[in-house]
């Protein structure tokens, strides 16, 4: 790993660390700020609009990566409008059957089984949910062409920092915040954010008219297989921690969701240099790999290994001395010392098995992916069901650890077995 190299990933890790410590600022506002009922509600409107996200664009951004980077010079300009309006078909149809599903919360029965969201919440999920994940397939397009440092903003930067203003000002001007009125300011900025990111673009008109054209029949169809099979390998990887953000709330109550919410998100700072290498070499993994050039791409990733172990058990200690503090700014109430470690300690197996899992999908190995997380996953979600069910919160935390814990053994001996010059 060269200079350059070192200095991209420093340069990513800078920006990843600036947007989570945005969005660690934005959430700890949050919950002190509102009503705990009103965070909970708010942070379970948040969370499932990230999760509706990443469904929406089911992989495609995966792929947009991989063409991108293996594409001439010549042709990366005309690809990406391409693969940007193939984004806009996919999230498009995903967003018109989100649609049909909201018109059911329109009866009171409907809307009390889940979590009493009303009409007007779901369609702001919805429309929410489709302008982050288009926003989204536009960086990775960015990301696919070596522009990290815009790609970098527009996936963990913009959404939150204006987020967090916007929240100061309503906060200054007097305003009396509550669930709705936040998550609609959170709606309004992913719009504006959208319609900059498609600017870009020429116009959101050149981007919408090659939605009817775009590449050929044959390259749509190779792309819509490669991106649902890495859509189900995204889902398999994140069901475990997503699962967990939907069973809290309903089995520990509001007070305990606001704690494990600050906790959860204090804990992902554990994981900022695996995303920043990540981030920086995941088309350098691709390109090696196509190349063949195994000896090149085994160094890389042990560098890459041992760099993420040691900075994520840095990060862990220093998370652990300003704990206390975090909490009492937070005004979480409840004790979530053994929450934390055990999300902590999760968090490092989960960036070491995220570094083998990116190997591994720009070496084209999907079909084992998608097993693998699959089956590691979801036993890890009914093992967290049931023990929150019977024991504290801590306990039940502990899924986290075994379920990753398995997962980047198996998959770091999947990396060792296909890497083999």
């Amino acid at each position: 790993m060269n200079l350059q190299r070192v200095a991209a990933v420093l340069n990513t890790l800078i920006l990843r660390g600036a947007g989570a410590g945005v969005a660690v600022l934005f959430t700890v506002l949050v919950s002190r700020y509102l009503e705990t009922r009103d965070a909970a509600r708010f942070f379970l409107l948040f969370n499932i609009s990230v999760i509706a996200a990443v469904c929406y664009r089911w992989g495609l951004d995966e792929v947009i990566i991989r063409r991108i980077a293996s594409a001439s010079t010549s042709d990366v300009s005309t690809l990406r409008a391409q693969l940007i309006a193939i984004s806009h078909r996919r999230v498009l149809t995903w967003t018109g059957f989100s649609l049909i599903w909201t018109l059911a919360l329109l009866q009171p029965k409907i809307s009390s089984l889940l979590y009493g969201f009303t009409f007007t919440e779901a369609l702001g999920l919805t429309v929410a949910s489709a302008l982050i994940a288009l926003s989204a397939c536009a960086a990775r397009a960015y990301q696919g062409e070596g522009r990290t440092n815009l790609a970098t903003f527009l996936l963990n930067i913009v959404v939150p920092l204006f987020s967090l203003f916007g929240l100061l000002l309503l906060m200054a001007g007097g305003w009396r915040l509550n669930a709705e009125k936040l998550f609609f300011l959170y709606t309004a900025i992913a719009f504006f954010v959208y319609l900059s990111v498609i600017a870009t673009y020429r116009s959101p008109r050149s981007v919408l008219a090659r939605c009817a054209s775009g590449p050929e029949a044959a390259d749509r169809r190779a792309d819509s297989r490669a991106a649902n099979k890495l859509g189900g390998v995204v889902l398999a990887q994140q069901i475990l921690g997503w699962s967990a953000l939907l069973v809290v709330p309903t089995v520990y109550g509001a007070e305990l969701y606001k704690g494990f919410v600050v906790a959860q998100k204090i804990s992902t700072l554990i994981s900022l240099v695996m995303l920043a290498i990540n981030f920086t070499f995941s088309s350098r993994f691709a390109a090696l790999y196509a190349e063949r050039k195994f000896n090149e791409l085994r160094r890389i990733i042990k560098i890459s290994f041992f760099a993420i172990f040691g900075a994520s058990i840095l990060a862990f200690i220093a998370i652990m001395l300003f704990r206390e503090k975090i909490f009492a700014f937070a005004r979480v109430e409840a004790n979530m010392d053994a929450t934390l470690v055990v999300l902590l300690f999760s968090q490092v197996l989960f960036s070491v098995a995220s570094l083998f899992s990116v190997v591994l999908s720009m070496c084209r190995d999907e079909s084992f992916l998608l097993i693998s997380q699959g089956a590691i996953n979801f036993i890890g979600v009914l093992v967290f069901f049931c023990l929150s069910y019977f024991f504290a919160l801590e306990v039940a935390c502990v899924a986290f650890v075994f379920g990753y814990l398995v997962l980047s053994w198996i998959l770091g001996m999947r990396v060792r077995n296909i890497t083999v010059a």
